[in-house]
């Protein structure tokens, strides 16, 4: 299932206040910055750049994976903008270790 559009973050500026006012966790496939906001839905925005991997069908399976793994984690989360970034060596984790990275990594959070 895909992410609801009221839960991405698509316009630049926000991306761009996420990244110089947010704070940052790592994991061990996965970096996130997240900012707290008065809107009161978690949003999302993922980042797989072409360092990961030349082939945009591998990117694009990643940003399903953490897309639906942050579909589900929604209803638990409260009002943060989150930026998720993939790390190089995510390419040979398989599903579930990058399901789990993700949902580790936003506990650290909440």
């Amino acid at each position: 299932m895909a992410l609801n559009k009221k839960n991405r973050l698509k316009k630049k500026r926000d991306l761009e206040s996420v990244f110089k006012k947010g704070k940052a966790v790592k994991g061990s496939f996965l970096s996130i910055k997240y900012k707290k906001t008065e809107i009161g839905i978690p949003r999302f925005g993922f980042i797989v750049s072409t360092k990961v991997s030349k082939k945009a069908v591998e990117r694009n399976r990643i940003k399903r994976i953490l897309s639906e793994t942050a579909w589900k984690a929604v209803d638990n989360l409260n009002s943060w903008d989150i930026v998720i970034f993939s790390v190089k060596n995510i390419i040979s984790a398989t599903k579930t270790e990058i399901v789990n990275d993700l949902i580790a990594v936003l506990n650290k959070i909440k």
